[in-house]
């Protein structure tokens, strides 16, 4: 009984994820379009498997389909977890502007830099903030700290890379460990 009690609420806790998760994208698609000077996105462009990530810590959790191996449920990850310790700095990958700070539901403390031409990065469950919208952020900027907000896991960071509004596997903008 305990077994299924646990699998009944995976299943639901995935299910409310993936809503969350489309809730989310179409957020990201009425995001104000690209600022005029289009050459960040260029800039942006050109770093693709250069970015500093954005706390330390090892993936716990990729990008992608992710099996739960104990209840065999799936669940499709946009981004990809960091693990690392509540109140660790989140910096900012790259410059960019931020479009949005504050909380989302199933996300928590939401923060989203546009980095122009279409390529926006989102960290999430944040405990603080340490940013705003319409802000101007350098690459190491802090944008706030990780925490557990909206997390059922726990402290982590997630981190998401989006191209023309599609998430994208954020590993592969990151440089190699």
């Amino acid at each position: 009984a305990a077994l299924r009690q646990a699998r009944a609420f995976q299943e639901r806790s995935a299910a409310e994820a993936a809503g969350q998760a489309r809730r989310l994208a179409a957020f990201v698609s009425t995001l104000p379009p690209p600022r005029a000077g289009g050459g960040k996105g260029r800039a942006f462009a050109a770093r693709k498997g250069k970015l500093a990530p954005p706390a330390d810590g090892p993936v716990s959790v990729g990008f992608g389909k992710v099996v739960n191996p104990k209840f065999n449920t799936v669940t499709v990850q946009n981004g990809i977890d960091i693990e690392a310790p509540a109140g660790a700095p989140v910096h900012a990958v790259a410059p960019g502007r931020v479009v949005h700070a504050g909380w989302f539901r199933g996300y928590g403390n939401l923060v989203i830099v546009d980095h122009g031409g279409g390529y926006h990065t989102l960290v999430a469950h944040l405990a603080t903030m340490r940013t705003a919208q319409g802000e101007d952020v350098e690459a190491g900027s802090v944008l706030g700290t990780v925490g557990d907000s909206a997390s059922l896991k726990g402290p982590y960071l997630y981190f998401e890379v989006r191209e023309k509004g599609k998430p994208v596997d954020p590993r592969a903008w990151l440089r190699p460990e």
